[in-house]
């Protein structure tokens, strides 16, 4: 099991496929009990605007995320074009894109970011538009200050099948937060697992968080969610295979 590309992906050793029913049910609880085990946090997309910022009125997109773990809220703003291009029976060139509607060209870092993730580009530029809404499929980090990404910065998170087995089947998480904090160049073991995390640019949590947030995976109403520790087994988790695991998150 590991997170490619901003999405969960699982390939159980028994070679079955996991019924797409079971992952779309499935995959948002799983990722955020992924990434509390590893003690990161990522974002997903929420929505965006478009308007002209500034003292020079620049036009821009807006794409605001919410964070996965905590609910709060961050934005992103990319340069992008909110004029006509070429008359049209839509209407003459320079005039105003109707609202929400917006132009990008392949330099732009709007168009550089939606590659990253994977998804499928429009067949016309000015129709990224229409489909803003699957990148609400794509887990994302990057570095926030004051609520804002740096857009460069901005990308989809990608954790390694190594880096769940190590977090998810039993590893001690305070041991692996401090995996998480050795910087490229420190003498560690676990250097490279490290490096991995830190250019994905995750949002580290607190053990805090960590705690807040797995107190609130308890039962309400006939909705069932459990943290790793509660899930019902009869092996401890370090002696599962991925398998077993999603076997027990399944009949939870």
């Amino acid at each position: 099991m590991s997170i490619e590309h901003g999405r969960i992906v699982i390939q159980p050793a028994s070679g079955k496929p996991v019924p797409p029913e079971w992952i779309s049910s499935n995959a948002p609880e799983i990722c955020r009990t992924v990434l509390v085990a590893i003690g990161v946090d990522a974002f997903r997309y929420a929505g965006y605007s478009t308007g002209r910022y500034g003292e020079h009125k620049s036009p821009g997109l807006t794409l605001r995320f919410t964070s996965v773990l905590t609910g709060e809220t961050a934005y992103a703003i990319f340069n992008v074009d909110l004029t006509r291009k070429r008359t049209t029976t839509g209407g003459k060139a320079g005039a105003p894109l109707p609202s929400g509607e917006f132009r990008v060209g392949e330099r732009s870092g709007f168009y550089k970011f939606w590659l990253s993730t994977g998804l499928q580009v429009p067949e016309r530029m000015q129709r990224f538009h229409k489909c803003m809404g699957k990148l609400s499929s794509v887990l994302l980090a990057g570095t926030v200050i004051k609520h804002r990404f740096d857009v460069q910065s901005l990308q989809p998170v990608a954790i390694t099948s190594d880096q769940v087995s190590m977090a998810v089947l039993g590893h001690n998480f305070g041991t692996t937060k401090a995996q998480l904090r050795h910087k490229e160049g420190t003498s560690s073991g676990h250097k490279e697992t490290a490096t991995a995390q830190a250019e994905q640019g995750l949002q580290q949590i607190s053990t805090t968080c960590v705690s807040n947030y797995e107190n609130k995976l308890t039962r309400r109403d006939d909705n069932k969610t459990a943290s790793i520790a509660d899930l019902p087994t009869h092996k401890p988790p370090q002696d599962q295979s991925v398998d077993e695991w999603l076997d027990a998150y399944s009949s939870n």
